[in-house]
């Protein structure tokens, strides 16, 4: 496994789009910048509908936080799009660091979650129920939607700090 991790490392630095991001001082801290406000458009709406779902706010319907979802997609989409630039100009750095993978497997665990909660509990909320009328898992799928997104956040902190 390590030898296909240096040869991805290798592949990725010998890039032209690994040389332009590591090249230019103004690209990796304009991606930093990008990567951030999509983290808080991520999290931020995010928090609204979790928040909501786990009973928040009960007069506030949840047809109307559930805006908030198309919000948590563009910014996923916007650190989709900058975090493969990160690992693509500073492989070295990314693809031997236990933080990243970590924060990696996060993001799936955080991606089985949505996935349930498309399946089981949307529809719940476009049937029109609300508050205890919701399924008990719904509440649970909130909650774990926020410690993922969290553990997501401070491992995606960790990376500058933990070497190899």
């Amino acid at each position: 496994m390590y030898s296909l991790i240096n040869w991805v490392i290798e592949t990725l630095n010998a890039t032209a789009l690994s040389s332009f991001i590591m090249g230019n001082a103004w690209f990796f801290p304009m991606l930093e910048m990008l990567h951030f406000f999509g983290l808080c458009l991520l999290f931020g709406s995010l928090l609204i509908v979790d928040l909501r779902v786990i009973g928040l706010a009960p007069r506030v319907p949840l047809s109307r936080v559930e805006i908030f979802v198309r919000v948590t997609l563009v910014g996923f989409a916007i650190n989709i799009a900058t975090g493969t630039l990160f690992v693509i100009g500073d492989s070295d750095r990314y693809l031997v660091n236990i933080a990243f993978w970590l924060k990696m497997g996060v993001i799936v665990l955080a991606g089985l979650n949505t996935a349930w909660f498309v399946r089981r509990i949307r529809p719940q909320i476009d049937a029109g129920l609300e508050g205890a009328a919701l399924s008990a898992d719904a509440r649970v799928v909130a909650g774990a939607s926020l410690v993922f997104w969290t553990a997501v956040i401070i491992l995606g902190r960790m990376i500058p700090y933990v070497e190899e």
